[in-house]
């Protein structure tokens, strides 16, 4: 089954536009060369009527009508279902793509929250002591936070014991 979707004004009027656009190139366009051609030779030639556009476009269609009939490869172009999908297999594609999507966002906010600015007021406040341990502090926590919450945890592994 194949659905088409036309969201409001813009894609009926989008909707409208490929429609005319593929009515001209597959029928105006090819019966105003008839016309045309017919009107150049056969007109001068053998003294037949001339066309119009009307009757150009159905001159068209019989040589395209005839040539169809004609060969027997038939047209070119076939139209063909695809197998369609399990509401299970639906499903777990859906599910697989809200779960990237959700990966994707939360990717995007650590990259955002992992970068940070420090002020100059930081900077100058305290200087670190070892170099070592600064290297592998990935956020802008100080020394003395992180002293105070190993201090934290020390007291509650030992009333725990």
């Amino acid at each position: 089954m194949k659905i088409i979707q036309i969201d409001g004004i813009k894609g009926l009027i989008t909707a409208a536009f490929m429609g005319v656009c593929l009515f001209a190139g597959f029928v105006l366009f090819p019966g105003q060369v008839a016309m045309t051609l017919w009107n150049k030779y056969l007109v001068s030639s053998f003294m037949f009527p001339t066309l119009d556009l009307l009757q150009g476009v159905l001159l068209w269609g019989i040589v395209a009508i005839s040539y169809c009939i004609v060969s027997k490869k038939g047209l070119a172009v076939s139209f063909k279902n695809t197998p369609e999908i399990s509401d299970d297999e639906l499903d777990a594609i859906i599910k697989s793509a809200k779960i990237s999507s959700h990966m994707k966002m939360m990717n995007k906010n650590i990259a955002k929250f992992d970068k940070f600015e420090m002020t100059k007021k930081e900077l100058n406040v305290k200087p670190v002591k070892d170099e070592q341990e600064s290297s592998y502090m990935s956020s802008p926590i100080s020394t003395s936070d992180v002293q105070k919450v190993e201090h934290n945890e020390e007291e509650s592994i030992s009333n725990i014991k």
